[in-house]
């Protein structure tokens, strides 16, 4: 009499079920945009520290929340580079939705010219804000890292 393969268990399919379904969610990210930048205020900037909110249109076509995290950002004071900007609280990208949200940032003061700088943008009333790097969008198990590039003119006499 022939012999059977014996079937396999159950427990032994689960593992490749659950990384198909997963590869096969990821078929169905859209990117997420950054449309625009409607305000940023500087909360505090000192010799030391500075401390910023920027509020971002952002559009997340997709059907899930994405958890903005381990941003690597480097902020710019007309072109100067300031230091490496961290985020102050959780973000997190609504699904299906273009809504504005608040980034709450800060970054310690790295070298000397920040006083000049700050000297030139209180006499002119204006000083130009650069962040650039890179940030991580999680989804459950899922991780994809954003670039980004901006700057934005910040009135300092308001």
């Amino acid at each position: 009499m022939p012999r059977r393969p014996h079937p396999m268990p159950l427990r032994s399919l689960a593992a490749p079920l659950a990384a198909l379904v997963l590869l096969g969610g990821c078929s169905h990210y859209e990117e997420v945009r950054l449309l625009d930048i409607t305000n940023v205020e500087v909360k505090k900037l000192d010799l030391r520290a500075v401390a910023l909110r920027v509020d971002v249109l952002v559009d997340n076509p997709n059907g899930f929340r994405i958890h903005v995290e381990d941003p690597d950002v480097e902020l710019f004071l007309n072109d100067v580079f300031v230091g490496k900007g961290m985020l102050d609280s959780a973000v997190v990208l609504e699904p299906k939705r273009t809504q504005v949200y608040p980034i709450h940032l800060h970054a310690d003061v790295h070298g000397e010219p920040l006083l000049m700088m700050m000297l030139v943008g209180g006499l002119n009333g204006t000083m130009k804000l650069g962040a650039k790097g890179t940030v991580a969008g999680r989804s459950g198990v899922l991780k994809k890292r954003f670039p980004f590039d901006v700057e934005e003119r910040v009135p300092l006499n308001d």
